[in-house]
């Protein structure tokens, strides 16, 4: 009795090994696929990426770019070491 649960089980893999195999072979399955985890992956950074300033910081920016010293604000802002 054990041994056919075994060989069962066995079978169930194999098919299963052999449909995953032949699921990745189309590749309508794999651009779906790709397409599913892309915007699972955009959603998931989407709010960290496109944070946008509040608008004082905004404002401060725009002030620094006219003084010239935009890319020291900018730098600042991220927590990178002055420049030079």
């Amino acid at each position: 009795m054990k041994t056919l649960l075994w060989l069962g089980g066995a079978v169930i893999l194999g098919v299963a090994a052999i449909s995953v195999y032949w699921a990745f072979q189309s590749p309508t399955f794999v651009a779906g696929l790709t397409a599913l985890a892309a915007g699972a992956v955009w959603k998931a950074l989407a709010p960290a990426i496109a944070k946008r300033m509040t608008l004082e910081d905004e404002a401060a920016w725009q002030a620094a770019e006219r003084a010239g010293r935009g890319d020291e604000f900018m730098r600042r802002r991220r927590g990178a070491p002055p420049k030079g």
